[in-house]
């Protein structure tokens, strides 16, 4: 459309005219200004800082830039397996394990672990206790009170016992009893076992175990000057 001058004012007194048709005048040279304005936006509309309607169009049609319906579906629906998914099988805030599901401490790999207060126990899988430790080392220093009062070592004879015989005689050479004593380490279970020099070349040990059931032990006779 194009812009029409309006008609102007003509009367006998210029002056009364004048008032009127400067501000007309005005209106009609703004309107000329916003005509070539709109004029130069559709020749040039990136000059102009503006989009043209097609690169409205293509950008709308983006559905690399937009969130398509399939999109929102597919999004929803990963949405919707994530919650399903927490609900089933994440564990709550607060829960416990069985002992059962929970995997065995070994030397290789980390665990839980039951605790054994034997001072004779060879498992690798299990953690001793403080009494345990207290008892090997109260075995220990009654040991070095032992050799601290017998005076020097004479000799050392030192044994391995691998037997089903729940009693038994093992040969050793000839000590002095009265200056002798014996150290006993049993391993394999946790049954009751004992060791003891009898006379001068024998010591007898005895265990619980019987049948196809082997014990193993070792065991030493320090005899002192």
């Amino acid at each position: 459309m194009s812009i029409q001058q309006p008609r102007r004012f003509v009367t006998t007194d210029q002056g009364h005219a004048d008032v009127l048709n400067v501000p007309i005048d005005t209106l009609y040279a703004n309107d000329q200004e916003l005509a070539a304005q709109i004029e130069n936006i559709k020749t040039d509309p990136a000059g102009n800082d503006i989009a043209s309607k097609a690169a409205l169009d293509n950008h709308a049609a983006n559905t690399e830039l937009h969130v398509t319906a399939a999109k929102q579906a597919a999004w929803s629906a990963a949405e919707g397996n994530a919650k399903k998914y927490t609900e089933q099988y994440a564990a709550p805030k607060q829960h416990s394990h069985p002992a059962s599901d929970l995997p065995s401490a070994s030397t290789q790999t980390r665990g839980i672990v039951q605790l054994n207060t034997s001072t004779g126990s060879t498992a690798t899988d299990q953690a001793a206790t403080p009494s345990a430790v207290k008892a090997i080392g109260d075995e220990l220093r009654q040991l070095i009170n032992n050799i601290k009062e017998a005076g020097s070592v004479k000799s050392i004879q030192r044994f391995s016992i691998s037997s089903t015989v729940p009693d038994g005689i093992v040969n050793i050479a000839p000590v002095n009893v009265q200056k002798a004593m014996l150290n006993l380490t049993t391993f394999g279970d946790d049954t009751p076992h004992t060791a003891s020099i009898i006379n001068s070349t024998q010591v007898k040990f005895t265990h619980s175990r019987s049948g196809e059931n082997y014990i193993f032990a070792s065991f030493e006779v320090i005899e002192f000057n």
